[in-house]
């Protein structure tokens, strides 16, 4: 059984992968692993996230502090500074609230190495759970070292007094982070999404819903939106017009040379917008791991994917949504009139439930079908199955919208046919 995903274990609470045995085989996993030490936890405000606190606790023994509810970053940038010498984040990120999800994270805030998350999972699957008889950890709430920790990352001179500022934390990890930072950098702050209740995380908001924060936008005249997923590791701009600035074209907006880390997810206009600028353009898989060793391997600064989910060299050591939002309007406030010539090629996205996940090279009728896409006027089509939910992405880019949507859909039911 495979339980690491793209983005660490995840999955419906109270079914294989994400049981309470699993917590706490990965609470003593990580105790093996890291030795001694403070171990730290994070959650996001799902009504399961105690519960896997407690189970992971029970695997972890002693010296284990419980950071609250904190985005994901929070967690990897107190890591950073000192807090422990490993981690966990208790999310499921932008899936519903049913769902949770454990995420590592170690010493230096980074995510782990896959030959290391290998390791955890085997002492994990292979172990025996040897359970303290009490529960032991601390309460230390995060916030207020992460907001300081996080304010330092901007330029000094950077200010939004006065600015009215949009912000959909999606009833997530961000709730109270969000509002807290902006207020401090003194934005007149609009605030949606940021009264969880254990259920509504997500629901209809955040970074997966920014056409809810559009309108808001241009109802209310903010000059800026910002929209975060559940554990606000992803950010989603939009512009004081109401139009949605994606992960692509934030890419575009922080490029500086010598080069920027996509995926096989960005946009076609992205690498020819960075080339005319003479700044170079290279794909990863998708899954901020691989966008992270490629800007180490290359020496660059920003990289990420269009859904918002972006890594700055500079910044905190893994994504945060906010921070990079933040980063873009410190390059200026007008978003209308910095991307006036920004024309992504029209994308589809299909995103198909299926009941298995066969390789895809096992199912010859798709490769037959994603070349006749492209004979009849795709300019790039990409399947791929999600690494943490039973999913099949079926893209399709083109120069006309129309022509992408057709095509996208024909290979959408070819796939049902194929898989079932």
């Amino acid at each position: 059984m495979k339980l690491f995903g793209t983005d660490g274990i995840r999955g419906r609470w109270g079914q294989l992968p994400m049981t309470a045995e699993i917590a706490r085989g990965l609470g003593l996993a990580l105790r093996k692993h890291y030795g001694a030490g403070t171990l730290c936890i994070a959650r996001d405000t799902r009504q399961s996230g105690e519960d896997i606190r407690d189970a992971l606790v029970a695997g972890m023994g002693g010296d284990v502090v419980d950071l609250g509810v904190l985005p994901t970053p929070a967690l990897s940038a107190l890591l950073a500074d000192g807090a422990g010498v490993a981690g966990v984040a208790i999310t499921a990120s932008h899936n519903p609230w049913q769902d949770n999800g454990l995420k590592v994270l170690e010493g230096d805030g980074r995510k782990p190495s896959a030959e290391i998350q290998d390791r955890l999972e085997d002492e994990l699957l292979g172990g025996t759970f040897q359970l303290q008889p009490t529960l032991s950890f601390e309460q230390a709430p995060g916030l207020d070292r992460y907001a300081r920790l996080f304010l330092d990352k901007l330029p000094p001179s950077f200010r939004l007094d006065g600015v009215r500022v949009a912000l959909d934390a999606a009833h997530g990890a961000a709730f109270e982070s969000a509002p807290r930072i902006l207020g401090a950098l003194g934005a007149r702050v609009d605030a949606i999404g940021v009264s969880p209740d254990g259920r509504n995380i997500n629901e209809g908001l955040g970074a997966v819903h920014p056409e809810v924060l559009a309108e808001r936008v241009k109802q209310t005249g903010a000059q800026v939106g910002i929209c975060l997923d559940g554990d606000a590791d992803r950010g989603i701009l939009i512009d004081a017009s109401g139009r949605v600035v994606d992960g692509d074209a934030v890419l575009l907006l922080l490029a500086r040379p010598p080069g920027v880390v996509g995926t096989v997810m960005s946009n076609a206009a992205l690498e020819r917008a960075l080339k005319g600028r003479g700044v170079g353009f290279v794909r990863t898989p998708v899954g901020d791991r691989h966008v992270a060793s490629t800007m180490r391997r290359e020496g660059w600064h920003v990289g990420g994917e269009p859904s918002g989910h972006v890594l700055l060299a500079d910044g905190l050591p893994t994504g945060d949504g906010l921070l990079t939002c933040l980063r873009v309007l410190a390059g200026g406030l007008d978003l209308v009139e910095r991307l006036k010539d920004w024309r992504p090629d029209p994308q589809v996205l299909i995103n198909l439930s299926v009941p298995r996940k066969p390789p895809l090279q096992e199912l010859p009728g798709l490769a037959r079908a994603q070349q006749a896409a492209l004979e009849d006027g795709a300019s790039r089509v990409l399947l791929r199955y999600s690494g943490t939910e039973p999913k099949l992405r079926v893209m399709v880019e083109a120069t006309r919208a129309e022509v992408a949507q057709r095509l996208a859909e024909r290979l959408a039911e070819l796939v049902l046919q194929e898989i079932s």
